[in-house]
């Protein structure tokens, strides 16, 4: 089962006793960065706006298809006077799973282990000339979709796709993009937001009102999510003590640290260590 995200929380989409989540419809958007344990495949069909990722900017338009590997931080936000026709087709995948399922079928495999790699790049693609194809391929599977289903919607689907290597460009030039770089070097340390207007060579102010004019979010807001994935990571990939792991990441008190990361991610840090570390 798919567990829902609650609104005061930054994430959770994980998948429990299934390889596959699948969703067609018009619908809003997560108004905040989170960040996902399994991959996603985010297709838009109709609307406009823009998905952030990697710290870059990238146009959502109708034929366009984005690959969100686990644990990578993105957003969606949809123009305004286009909430009442946004439709996407969201796909969440236990890649693991799915990748032994392909073992017969080794290019499909190959390419579903690159897309899905662990702190690998997001992938975007242009597939507005298959539009009509891909459409008629979506509406041939509907859920509850087993392991079979989901490996032949990505055989066909990945057979439609362009190779690899034409991703569509993103945009890098913004302040926000500025910003998100800037904190990936710098999360482990007390924030300063003199030291980051200094370095963009910006006035504070400008630099924390172009932030949220382009990502919607404020610095601080963004800082603590990226703060709470890089302490998943750790919770589920090493040893360390809460403790250890919540000054790693830029948290001084740890009671703080474990007040933080029971309101964004729904558990506290032990909690998540046991409840995940399988998946």
């Amino acid at each position: 089962m798919l567990d829902s995200p609650k609104s005061d929380h930054l994430e959770l989409i994980t998948l429990n006793d299934t390889i596959v989540s699948f969703s067609r419809l018009f619908a809003n958007t997560v108004r905040y960065h989170h960040w996902h344990q399994c991959l996603e495949i985010l297709y838009v069909e109709e609307g406009f706006g823009v998905a952030i990722v990697d710290n870059r900017h990238y146009t959502m338009r109708p034929g366009r298809m984005f690959f969100f590997p686990p644990f990578t931080l993105h957003k969606v936000m949809v123009d305004e006077q286009a909430e009442a026709i946004y439709r996407r087709t969201i796909i969440h995948l236990d890649h693991r799973a799915l990748l032994k399922v392909l073992r017969d079928f080794p290019q499909a495999q190959q390419r579903l282990q690159k897309l899905s790699r662990h702190g690998g790049p997001a992938w975007v693609a242009d597939v507005a000339q298959s539009q009509i194809h891909i459409n008629h391929l979506l509406n041939c599977y509907q859920p509850p979709m087993n392991s079979e289903s989901i490996a032949s919607l990505l055989i066909g689907l990945f057979a439609m796709l362009p190779d690899d290597s034409d991703g569509a460009p993103g945009s890098s030039h913004g302040i926000a993009s500025q910003v998100m770089f800037w904190l990936d070097e710098n999360y482990q340390v007390k924030f300063s937001l003199d030291a980051l207007a200094l370095e963009l060579g910006k006035s504070r102010s400008y630099v924390s009102r172009k932030f949220h004019a382009e990502t919607g979010e404020k610095i601080h807001d963004y800082l603590n999510t990226l703060r709470l994935r890089k302490a998943c990571e750790c919770l589920l990939h090493s040893d360390e003590s809460v403790r250890d792991i919540g000054a790693r990441v830029g948290f001084s008190d740890v009671t703080y640290f474990i007040s933080a990361f029971k309101k964004g991610i729904g558990e506290t840090p032990l909690q998540y260590r046991k409840n995940h570390s399988g998946a």
